[in-house]
Formats: C-alpha cells, sequence, structure tokens
C-alpha cells in the first residue's frame, strides 16, 4: 500500500519530466533552413507594434523592418503610455505612429486593442505582432502571412535573444533558456502535431482571428492566454521556424524582472485554462488539446528539476527502509532522461559553454530558482519595460 501511494505520489513529477523530455526529443534536430515560399495571392499586413517607452530600441527596429520588409506591409506603431521620445523618434523614421494615454489601464493588450481599433475601418488581411525591441530577419514576414493566411490560424515565428560576447553570463544561460523555450520545444510541439505556444513576437493573425480576440485583459502573459483561447476556439496557432525574430539580451536586473513576469503569467494561465483544456479535450476527443495542457502543467526547467530531487528525497527514504526502489527509480529515470535530452538539444542547436561561464552555473541555478518561486508565490500584473544591455 504504501508503495502504491508513493508511486501516486511520484507520478505528477515523472508525467511532467516526461512531457517536456519528450518536446525536447522532437524538437532536437535543427529545422532545415529553407526558402521562403511566397503566397500565390496578393495579400496587405499590417507590422502592429506596441511600445512603451521604447527610445532606445524602435529606430534599429524600424530600420530592420524597412529593409526586409516588402511594399505590401504597412507599418503601425503604438506609443503607450510614454513618457520619452519613442513616438518622435518612430515618426521620423516615415511610420505611422498613434499615441495612448491611459494610466488605469496599462498593459501591451490594451495597446493591441487600441492599434486595432485604428485599423478596423480599413483591415488588413494579416496582423503582425512585433515587439519594439525585435527584429524580423529577411523572409521572416513573408512566411508568417503566408502561413497565417493559408492556414486561416495564428502563425509564431522561431523568437529568440541574442546574446552578445560582451553579455554577461547570467544574459548567455537565460537566452540559452529562452531559445530552449521558444525553439526548440515549439519545433518539438510542431513535429508532434500539437498546437504552437504564442511568445510575445512575432505573431501573424489573420484579421477575422485578430478582431476577434480578447485582448483587453491586462494580462501580463497576453500572448500565452490568446493562443490558448485561439485553441479553444478551434484555431490552434502554427509554429513557423524559418521566420526568425530577434530580441536584445536584457540587462542582468532586466532578465531578473522579464523571467519573474513570465513565469507568474504562465503559471496564472495555467491555473485558469488547465481545467477547461481537459473538458474540451474530452468533448472533442482533441490529443492536441491535451497535450497543450501538459505543457501548461510543465514547470519551468529549473523549477522542475528542484522540485524532482526534493520528490526524491522521501522516495530513497522509503527504498532504504525497506519499500519497493520502483517509485524513486520511475522518477529518477524521467528527470535522467530530461537532462539527457536538454544536453542533445542544446548541443545539436548549437550551444556550447565557454570554461569560464562554468563558473557562473551555481550562482544562475540558484538566481534562477529563487525566480522561479517568487513567480509561483507571487501574481505580476502590470506591463513593465525591461532593461537592455
Amino acid at each position: 500500500m504504501i508503495t502504491i501511494i508513493a508511486l501516486l505520489c511520484a507520478l505528477p513529477f515523472i508525467l511532467v519530466s516526461t512531457t517536456l523530455a519528450i518536446e525536447l526529443a522532437f524538437g532536437a534536430a535543427p529545422a532545415r533552413r529553407s526558402a521562403v515560399e511566397q503566397g500565390h495571392q496578393p495579400f496587405s499586413a499590417t507590422i502592429l507594434i506596441p511600445a512603451h517607452d521604447e527610445e532606445r530600441a524602435i529606430r534599429a527596429t524600424l530600420d530592420q523592418i524597412r529593409a526586409v520588409a516588402g511594399p505590401r506591409f504597412h507599418t503601425l506603431v503604438v506609443a503607450d503610455n510614454c513618457s520619452d521620445a519613442t513616438a518622435q523618434i518612430a515618426r521620423a523614421a516615415g511610420v505611422e505612429v498613434i499615441e495612448r494615454h491611459d494610466v488605469d489601464h496599462r498593459g501591451k493588450g490594451f495597446a493591441l486593442a487600441f492599434g486595432r481599433e485604428r485599423l478596423a475601418a480599413s483591415p488588413p488581411d494579416c496582423v503582425i505582432i512585433l515587439d519594439a525591441d525585435t527584429s524580423p530577419r529577411t523572409g521572416a514576414l513573408e512566411a508568417l502571412v503566408s502561413m497565417a493566411l493559408d492556414c486561416g490560424a495564428p502563425a509564431q515565428a522561431a523568437y529568440y535573444i541574442e546574446a552578445t560576447e560582451s553579455s554577461s553570463a547570467m544574459a548567455r544561460f537565460s537566452a540559452v533558456s529562452f531559445y530552449v523555450k521558444n525553439v526548440v520545444r515549439q519545433l518539438g510541439l510542431a513535429r508532434m502535431g500539437a498546437p504552437a505556444i504564442l511568445t510575445g513576437s512575432g505573431m501573424a493573425f489573420p484579421w477575422p482571428n485578430f478582431a476577434a480576440l480578447p485582448l483587453e485583459t491586462g494580462h501580463v502573459t497576453e500572448d500565452l492566454m490568446l493562443g490558448v483561447e485561439s485553441c479553444l476556439d478551434g484555431h490552434a496557432p502554427r509554429f513557423v521556424p524559418n521566420a526568425e525574430i530577434v530580441g536584445q539580451a536584457s540587462s542582468d536586473q532586466g532578465t531578473g524582472i522579464q523571467r519573474r513576469r513570465w513565469e507568474s503569467g504562465f503559471f496564472d494561465t495555467a491555473r485558469n485554462y488547465v481545467p477547461r483544456l481537459l473538458n474540451t479535450t474530452f468533448e472533442r476527443m482533441s490529443a492536441r488539446l491535451l497535450w497543450l495542457a501538459l505543457h501548461l502543467c510543465t514547470p519551468p526547467l529549473l523549477l522542475l528539476l528542484a522540485l524532482d530531487c526534493i520528490a526524491l528525497v522521501p522516495l530513497a527514504a522509503l527504498w532504504l527502509l525497506g519499500e519497493s526502489v520502483f517509485p524513486m527509480l520511475a522518477l529518477a529515470l524521467a528527470a535522467g532522461l530530461l537532462l539527457v535530452m536538454l544536453g542533445i538539444a542544446t548541443t545539436l542547436h548549437g550551444y556550447r559553454l565557454r570554461l569560464g561561464d562554468l563558473i557562473a552555473v551555481p550562482g544562475y541555478l540558484l538566481w534562477k530558482l529563487a525566480v522561479s518561486l517568487k513567480a509561483l508565490v507571487s501574481r505580476e500584473r502590470t506591463w513593465i519595460r525591461t532593461t537592455r544591455e
């Protein structure tokens, strides 16, 4: 009886560790680089950029958009509750700018809703949401529009952070973690036929989908929430690996704020949506929604590994007292498989630790666990711009 109880207690840890290991296994092989397929039908698209005090970053973003976007793309910047020169810099770059001032309703979702109101009079075929501190690579915009219009559903780019040679060890570790979450796991989900996760920048929506989105929520991870809502509405997002969106590495302080905000929103989304997803899964008999629910139940990697280690302690104690080794062995194998697949995936995708970075690993692990635990017990509710390097 004690063995059965121990196994039941270990089962959630085994399940989510195995879920993450499977996603990493399917996403371990990098996507093949391929030429962007141009859509056959003509289209109009708007690049919608919500910007809050982004005077340092927005000009570089707009210059890159001008370099890679064709004449079918129109850019609209929403300068949201700005106290700097974001709006003036964007206008000087030659794009359309609208300003929003409403300190009682802060958040990216409100800025997007304001932009949607502007577009509603003459809506484009497709809307691409791009953060003000991220830049599209050549062909990314066309690939996103092509996928979104062909499938009639949201499309998510491969959005990752590029750390520079001068970046701190923490910034480099965070960039790898961000890449695993936004590219490796997304590839795994796509190859399994599961929905993509919307990650904030490089999201393309056909206008009918965008017009129906619940934007004015103030949710700190509205991108994740909107992706789940799209799945429940029958328009599961698709991942477009050859559409690359690159962001700037944050400062160490900004990285902590960004990670805590995202993880807090992730936990909040899981609490609110996993029951609905499971209910809809059984109504529709949908394996795709079931896997999305499992994905949302999976904590951030380091927090999950820490929980696995904590759970192994009482299981090992029971084994030493004469109970079955099976519960401990099952969890140890799941955690070990997760570590192996993480190592294989990061290696195949070209990430290597510098020798000097190894010294910073313990500090990063403690910092990241503290961020995850704080996000687990607290709830972020405001949109805060992160400082960049």
